[in-house]
C-alpha cells in the first residue's frame, strides 16, 4: 500500500453502505429472491447462479436477450426487489462514528465530496436526509444513474466528469472488493474503511492504497497535511 495523503487532491468520492454506514444490506436473500422471480417469469437462470448481486441485473439481461425474454421486465423486476431491500437496510443502518465530521472539514477546505453506490436513488436521498449529510455532497450516483454498477468504474467515472476533477486529484473511499476494482479501472486512489462486506485478507490481496480503521485517521491526516 502507499502512504495516505490528501495533498492536492480535489474531490474525494464516497461509497454509501458500508462506507458511511455499517453493512446491513442482505445481499444473499436479495440474490435469492431475484432468481426465483426470474425463473417464475419464464427467464432461464442456470447461468445466473453464483452471480453477485452488483453484477446480477447486467447478467440477468444478457440471458433476456439470448432468450428472447423482454430485457426491460428483467430490469423493473430486479429493481423492485433491490429497491425493496434498500428500505429494509434503511431501517437498520447506523451511521458509522465522526462521518459527519469527516464530510465538513472536507468542506471546510474547499475539497468537492459525491457518493457513488449500487444503492438506488431513492432510499440514498431518504437515508442522506436522515441523517442531515444531503447537503454535504455535491453530486451522487445511485444504481439509477448507471448501465453498469460497480465494480465496474462507470460511476466515478461520471462523477468526476460532472465534478470537473481528473482521477489523479480524487479519492475514492469505500469498504469493498467492488470498490477497490471499480477505482482502479476508473484510475483513482482508493481507500478501504475496515468491517464493511470483505475480509481484510482479501482486502489486500486486491491491493487498496490505504486500509483504515475509522475516519478519526483521516481527519487526523487532513488537518495534518493542511497546516
Amino acid at each position: 500500500m502507499t502512504d495516505l495523503s490528501f495533498e492536492g487532491v480535489k474531490a474525494v468520492l464516497f461509497d454509501f453502505e458500508g462506507t458511511l454506514v455499517d453493512h446491513q444490506w442482505n445481499r444473499q436473500g436479495a440474490v435469492q429472491e431475484t432468481l426465483k422471480r426470474l425463473q417464475a417469469i419464464g427467464l432461464p437462470i442456470t447461468q445466473l447462479h453464483g452471480k453477485k448481486y452488483s453484477l446480477l441485473k447486467n447478467e440477468a439481461v444478457a440471458v433476456a436477450l439470448k432468450a428472447g425474454h423482454p430485457p426491460e421486465e428483467v430490469v423493473r423486476e430486479i429493481d423492485n426487489i433491490y429497491d425493496r431491500f434498500d428500505e429494509d437496510a434503511l431501517r437498520r443502518w447506523t451511521l458509522r462514528p465522526q462521518v459527519k465530521d469527516f464530510l465538513s472539514l472536507l468542506k471546510s477546505f474547499g475539497i468537492q465530496t459525491g457518493l457513488v453506490t449500487n444503492l438506488g436513488r431513492r432510499i440514498l436521498v431518504e437515508g442522506l436526509t436522515q441523517w442531515d449529510l444531503l447537503s454535504l455532497f455535491e453530486i451522487l450516483v445511485s444504481r439509477n444513474d448507471v448501465q453498469q454498477p460497480k465494480p465496474n468504474g462507470e460511476g466515478i467515472r461520471l462523477a468526476l466528469d460532472r465534478l470537473g476533477v481528473p482521477g489523479g486529484l480524487a479519492r475514492f473511499i469505500g469498504d469493498s472488493l467492488d470498490d477497490i476494482r471499480a477505482a482502479k479501472e476508473a484510475g483513482v486512489s482508493v481507500i478501504i474503511i475496515q468491517g464493511g462486506e470483505n475480509t481484510n485478507e482479501d482486502l489486500l490481496a486486491e491491493g487498496p492504497d490505504a486500509l483504515i480503521q475509522s475516519y478519526g485517521e483521516l481527519i487526523a491526516l487532513l488537518k495534518e497535511g493542511r497546516r
